[in-house]
């Protein structure tokens, strides 16, 4: 890509190319290869006992073992772009991306073997979540909804809000009582049965969300194109415009431990808040360019990935700026 922009991204997920690699042993660890990771496009990463695992463009897998100070990448059954990543323990993961392309992991993201669904096709798989009993939940364009009940080994993709429902889906989530799902053109939609049925809500932005998040207090948290940030204390039936300092697009986010909120977007920015969205602090990687996701690890550092740019901010560190990674 010339540009890392999520929002084109979204609007134009089939049009990646098709290609595929041998599919590595399932035992064994594929050998590092001579990637470095601020040498491409990285669009979302995990967090996996002591590491960090992250994928992006051209199937690229890298994992970090010191905080995200410097990256490995590693090879995986497919050359298309990885958009998301989840792990159901410390050894078993699943990444999703274009072209239908589900890779699995029983190695904390060492090796990959490639997942084939039926009726899945060409189209893109933007989102993975880890539900709360074990099973997973894909999510992607044209209303692209898969459910896997065994740790990703086989998934049934599943009808959701309508017939004829075809927009794109960018996160699933699931909060304390309910499921959440945002996507294209405002969609917003809530199931209260486990994903069986899903009723459209009334959305406050007609643009496009990029993620939503349940915060420490219960509350959602929606974001997505020109720094539009919604907040809901009911479960999406209504919702708070909040005041944001930016027009960047805000493509990934996270909750910490502590319950801060740490946003990524357009043009190297990441904003973090300590009230719940009510007000932000607002730094810039140094390469500034689009960010895919940050997040803030459990010593208060924050990692950030994206379109030729990784880095490491130390919690301790009195300046603004954030520390880049080559590696």
């Amino acid at each position: 890509m010339s540009s890392f922009k999520r929002s084109a991204a979204v609007l134009a997920v089939m049009l990646a190319a098709c290609g595929s690699v041998a599919i590595a042993a399932p035992d064994k660890a594929s050998p590092p290869v001579a990637i470095k990771a601020g040498k491409t496009t990285l669009l979302d990463f995990a967090v996996v006992g002591n590491a960090l695992v992250a994928v992006g463009e051209r199937g690229v897998v890298m994992r970090s073992e010191d905080a995200g100070r410097t990256w490995k990448g590693f090879n995986t059954a497919s050359s298309r772009s990885l958009t998301a990543v989840a792990f159901t323990d410390d050894k078993v993961g699943v990444v999703v991306g274009h072209g239908g392309t589900i890779l699995r992991t029983e190695n904390a993201g060492l090796s990959w073997d490639a997942i084939k669904v039926k009726d899945v096709g060409e189209d893109a798989l933007l989102g993975i979540s880890l539900l709360k009993n074990g099973n997973l939940v894909a999510c992607g364009a044209f209303g692209l909804y898969l459910v896997s009940e065994d740790q990703g080994k086989t998934w049934r993709r599943e009808r959701i809000i309508a017939e004829d429902f075809e927009r794109h889906i960018s996160k699933v989530i699931e909060t304390r009582t309910s499921m959440m799902l945002v996507g294209e053109t405002g969609v917003m939609a809530r199931s209260e049965d486990g994903g069986k049925q899903w009723k459209l809500l009334t959305t406050p932005y007609a643009g496009s969300y990029f993620g939503i998040l349940e915060l420490n207090s219960g509350a959602l948290l929606a974001f997505g194109m020109r720094g539009n940030i919604y907040r809901s204390k009911d479960q999406g039936t209504s919702w708070e415009k909040m005041s944001f300092n930016s027009k960047s697009t805000l493509n990934g986010g996270s909750v910490a431990r502590d319950g801060r909120i740490v946003l990524a977007g357009n043009n190297g920015l990441i904003a973090v808040s300590a009230d719940e969205g009510q007000t932000f602090t607002y730094t810039h990687a140094p390469e500034g360019t689009s960010l895919s996701q940050a997040r803030m690890l459990n010593n208060n550092d924050i990692v950030y990935i994206g379109h030729m740019a990784v880095g490491h901010q130390a919690a301790d560190s009195k300046s603004a700026s954030l520390a880049a990674s080559s590696k």
